[in-house]
C-alpha cells in the first residue's frame, strides 16, 4: 500500500508539471487573438473585451492557477475559436481516441501473442527466422506511411474498406476503424512479440518445463499454461512504456483517416491557434498516460512480489 500511495504521489507531480509546461508553451506562442479576432484585433474595445470574456488578463502563473483549479473541476475552459466549452469538445471527441487505442492495443496482442510463441517453440528455425524478419520490417515501419498505403490500396483503389470514419452501429464503427487500428497496431504487435519471444526462449530452458516434459504433458499446455505466465512479466512493462506510442500512433492515425477523435481535433485547434483546446487535449492526453502506467505498475507489483518487495525499500 505504501508503494502505491508513493506512485500516487508522483502522478500528481507528473500531471503538475505536465500541466504547467503545457500552459507555459502554449502562451509563449503568441497572442492567440490576433488570428481568431482577424480584422477585428485592431480595434482595442473589441480586443479588450474579448480578453475578458476568454480569462486572458493577468500574469502566466496567475492565468494557470485559475485554469489549473477550474481544470480540476471538470471545466476546461472556452474555446478561443468557437466559443464552445472545451470539456464538451473533449467529451465528444474522447471516446472515438479510446475506442481507436483499445482496438489497436488489442490487435496488437492478438497478433503478437500466438507468433511470439509459436517462434520461441521453433527458436533459430525457418517459422522464427521469417517472424523474426517480418518484426524487425514492422518496427522500422512509420506508422504515418503504413497508413498511407492501407489508405490507398485498401480503400482507394479497392474499396475493401471505408475511407473515412462510420458513425453509425457498434459494427460500423468497428469496420472503419479497421485500417487505422491496424496501421498503428502492428509495429506494435512486432514490439510485443519480441519481447514475448524471448522471455520465452529463456523460460522454456527452465528446470521445471524440462520436468513437465518429463511428466508427458503436452506441448500445448506446456506452452501456454506453464510458460506464457511466467513470460509476461516484461509484456506487461512493455504494454506501459508503449502506450505513448499507442497515442502518438492514434493522433496521426485520426488525421490521416479522418477520425473524429482528439487528435484530430488538436490538430485543427493547433491550425487555428485555439491553444486553450490545445493544452487541454494534451493534459487529458497526459492524464491517459500517466494513469495506465500507474495501473500498469501496480499490477506488475501484484504479479510479482519480488518486485514490490525491492521497489517498497
Amino acid at each position: 500500500m505504501r508503494y502505491l500511495i508513493r506512485r500516487a504521489g508522483h502522478l500528481v507531480a507528473v500531471m503538475f508539471a505536465v500541466t504547467f509546461l503545457t500552459f507555459l508553451s502554449m502562451n509563449l506562442l503568441g497572442d492567440p487573438l490576433k488570428a481568431n479576432l482577424g480584422p477585428a484585433y485592431a480595434d482595442k474595445e473589441v480586443r479588450e473585451q474579448a480578453r475578458e470574456d476568454l480569462h486572458l488578463e493577468g500574469s502566466i502563473p496567475s492565468r494557470y492557477a485559475s485554469w489549473l483549479g477550474d481544470a480540476i473541476q471538470g471545466d476546461f475552459g472556452r474555446s478561443y475559436n468557437t466559443g464552445e466549452s472545451v470539456s464538451a469538445v473533449i467529451g465528444e471527441r474522447i471516446p472515438v481516441s479510446l475506442m481507436l487505442m483499445a482496438y489497436a492495443q488489442i490487435l496488437a496482442l492478438v497478433l503478437a501473442i500466438p507468433i511470439a510463441v509459436m517462434s520461441a517453440y521453433r527458436a533459430d528455425r525457418l517459422f522464427d527466422r521469417a517472424s523474426t524478419a517480418v518484426s524487425f520490417g514492422a518496427i522500422a515501419m512509420p506508422p504515418f506511411a503504413l497508413g498511407v498505403i492501407l489508405l490507398y490500396f485498401l480503400s482507394v483503389k479497392n474499396d475493401i474498406f471505408p475511407a473515412r470514419y462510420l458513425d453509425g452501429s457498434f459494427l460500423d464503427r468497428l469496420y472503419s476503424m479497421f485500417l487505422p487500428a491496424f496501421s498503428i497496431a502492428l509495429p506494435l504487435g512486432a514490439v510485443y512479440m519480441r519481447v514475448l519471444r524471448n522471455d520465452m526462449i529463456r523460460t522454456l530452458q527452465e528446470e521445471f518445463i524440462v520436468f513437465a516434459r518429463s511428466k508427458g504433458l503436452s506441448t500445448w499446455r506446456i506452452l501456454v499454461r506453464h510458460a506464457l505466465r511466467p513470460s509476461s512479466f516484461s509484456l506487461v512493462t512493455v504494454l506501459a512504456i508503449q502506450v505513448g506510442a499507442l497515442l502518438g500512433g492514434a493522433l496521426v492515425a485520426e488525421t490521416i483517416f479522418s477520425l473524429p477523435g482528439l487528435g484530430f481535433q488538436i490538430v485543427r485547434s493547433v491550425l487555428q491557434h485555439d491553444y486553450v483546446v490545445v493544452q487541454s487535449i494534451v493534459v487529458v492526453l497526459a492524464l491517459i498516460y500517466v494513469l495506465v502506467n500507474f495501473l500498469v505498475d501496480a499490477l506488475y507489483a501484484v504479479l510479482d512480489p519480488r518486485v514490490r518487495g525491492a521497489r517498497s525499500r
